[in-house]
């Protein structure tokens, strides 16, 4: 984190359940005609309301339509806070896997995933989860670099979300797939100068 003065509270999301969740025997990756469920939209409400008393001040999704709607539903609960729409923060690429690589992987490509959960690089044409820290990453300083001393919401991606904590926290590179992600789950944590304190991971509280 870079020279951030005073204190920010951000609060980080998963987008709703969307149809591409729907399908779990391939990878998906980004697919960006991929829209929220209804169920999917209920849980962005959900969260919505939770947050209403949260004095948010500012809305940063990933500019995808499923984060965007969740984002919509969002702000619209919570006294209409400024929008913005981040293209850095797209879901991990799978390249050429998305909609073909069936689940689980096969064993030459598990085994290589393993080895380096953090560096594997998945599909030709995709990123590995190194790639989507190095520019989330920046992005997310320039965010809250930008309202310091606000409290921010991030509507983001799985994946995403996972690079992100990486980058918050500093945990091992080896450790970057234990962490859940479940839809519409609330992070929160509060930024000063170097030091990031967490709050909360994957509440899913506010949820039926």
């Amino acid at each position: 984190m870079s020279n951030i003065p005073d204190s920010t509270t951000v609060y980080i999301t998963r987008h709703g359940l969307s149809e591409h969740n729907l399908r779990d025997d391939v990878f998906m990756g980004r697919w960006p005609d991929s829209r929220l469920t209804e169920q999917g939209r209920e849980e962005a409400l959900q969260l919505g309301r939770r947050l209403v008393d949260a004095g948010l001040q500012q809305v940063i999704a990933s500019s995808l339509p499923r984060t965007m709607e969740t984002a919509q539903i969002i702000v619209a609960q919570t006294g209409n806070p400024p929008l913005h729409a981040e293209d850095a923060f797209w879901e991990l690429s799978k390249g050429d896997w998305e909609g073909q690589m069936p689940k689980p992987l096969p064993p030459a490509e598990r085994t290589a995933e393993a080895a380096d959960p953090f560096g594997f690089r998945y599909g030709t044409g995709g990123e590995s989860y190194a790639d989507v820290a190095a520019r989330v990453g920046p992005a997310f300083d320039r965010w809250v670099a930008r309202f310091t001393g606000q409290r921010l919401l991030f509507v983001l991606h799985g994946d995403v979300i996972r690079a992100m904590l990486h980058h918050l926290i500093r945990f091992p590179d080896n450790r970057i797939g234990d962490f859940q992600t479940d839809p519409c789950s609330l992070n929160q944590f509060e930024i000063m100068q170097e030091r990031c304190r967490v709050i909360r991971l994957n509440d899913t509280a506010h949820l039926d």
